[in-house]
């Protein structure tokens, strides 16, 4: 009889360790689960709330120029992206020989050639078009001679009328050459 009540006690020991186990074990899920969910919504949110680019990284399709002329402007435009980001970076840096070497690489860029008679691709560029480019050609080389003297002044000077030119030239790319401004043109 004594083994038998030792027994039954082992046995209700036993199960009440069970249960007891079962009780730890539905507890670690349960905070598992909820930490996992916690960690989903925090990263949900972040990725939801996180802030997004405002401004384009490129100009929209023009309307005033033919898809044509448009091919043969992209590809030098993407050169001239890249050359523009990396002047501005060196102007802002005042990195006199940088701006040098990037505003020399611009004026040695090849330029689009005027259109002669026959040559259908090129006129079908506005000639406000090739007007621009040799005013870039001008300003970079006013920005190498600048940057030589390490004259920030003159440097902020021609860096800014360049970049007024990019800003006429993408105007004309997308309006037509009746509303852009030229260069040498000011506002009231």
């Amino acid at each position: 009889m004594q083994r038998t009540a030792r027994c039954a006690r082992r046995i209700a020991g036993a199960a009440g360790g069970t249960r007891l186990a079962e009780t730890e074990g539905v507890r670690k899920s349960t905070t598992l689960i909820g930490s996992s969910v916690a960690l989903a919504t925090v990263v949900g949110l972040g990725l939801f709330l996180r802030p997004r680019p405002v401004a384009r990284e490129t100009l929209p399709a023009s309307i005033a120029i033919p898809e044509a002329a448009r091919q043969v402007v992209r590809s030098k435009m993407q050169r001239h992206d890249s050359q523009m980001r990396a002047l501005i970076s060196r102007v802002v840096l005042l990195d006199d020989d940088g701006v040098a070497r990037v505003a020399g690489e611009v004026f040695d860029e090849p330029a689009l050639a005027r259109p002669v008679a026959g040559d259908e691709l090129n006129g079908l560029l506005p000639e406000q078009f090739f007007v621009l480019q040799d005013e870039l050609k001008s300003r970079a080389r006013r920005l190498v001679i600048a940057s030589q003297k390490r004259d920030h002044a003159a440097i902020a000077d021609e860096f800014g009328a360049l970049a007024r030119g990019c800003v006429t030239c993408h105007q004309v790319f997308l309006e037509g050459e009746r509303t852009a401004l030229t260069n040498t043109e000011t506002r009231p």
